[in-house]
C-alpha cells in the first residue's frame, strides 16, 4: 500500500540521516520500484537523480543557512520556487521535492 505524500513529507522532515525503510517507501512512492532502492536519504546524486524523474525541468540550489550549520534546499521552476531546511543535504533535496509535488497537487 502506498503511502500518501503528506505522510512521507512527515517521514522525511522526522530523519535525521540515511534510512533505507525510508528509501524504499520514496521509491514506491515516487518511482513505483520495489527493488533495492538508491540511497536517496544519504546520496545528493541519488537525489539529484530523483529530482530530474520526478520534476522534469526543475533546478535546484543547496547551501547553508546563515549560521553556516543547516543545510537549506530550494527547487524552482519559473516563477514557482520551494524552500526547505533540515539536518542533512538528500534530506533537504528531498524535502523541497515534496512540497513541489504537493503544490502541483501530486498525490
Amino acid at each position: 500500500m502506498k503511502i500518501p505524500l503528506e505522510v512521507l513529507q512527515d517521514r522525511i522532515h522526522d530523519a535525521i540521516g540515511s534510512d533505507r525503510v525510508l528509501d524504499a517507501e520514496i521509491a514506491q512512492l515516487l518511482q513505483g520500484d520495489t527493488g533495492s532502492p538508491p540511497n536517496f536519504t544519504g546520496s545528493v546524486d541519488a537525489c539529484l537523480n530523483l529530482l530530474s524523474d520526478v520534476l522534469p525541468g526543475w533546478h535546484w540550489h543547496v547551501g547553508h543557512g546563515a549560521n553556516g550549520i543547516l543545510p537549506y534546499a530550494t527547487v524552482s521552476k519559473g516563477r514557482t520556487i520551494i524552500e526547505a531546511n533540515g539536518t542533512t543535504i538528500p534530506l533537504v533535496l528531498l524535502t523541497a521535492m515534496i512540497k513541489a509535488l504537493l503544490q502541483q497537487g501530486r498525490t
